[in-house]
């Protein structure tokens, strides 16, 4: 299996953000450091923070 994408869903009560366009190799630890820093410009705060990977067989 190729890991191909990953995208960081930001989840709030309503509504999500998704972003995807960063570098395949950012650790968990960046990407959560990352949906950290976007959050900080919100009003509400996340209440669940994803990351979807993408595979191909």
């Amino acid at each position: 299996m190729l890991e191909r994408a990953k995208r960081l869903v930001l989840r709030y009560d309503p509504g999500q953000f998704t972003f995807s366009n960063f570098a395949i190799t950012a650790s968990d630890d960046q990407l959560l450091g990352l949906a950290k820093l976007l959050n900080g410009f919100q009003e509400c705060p996340v209440y669940k923070v994803l990351k979807v990977r993408t595979f191909e067989f």
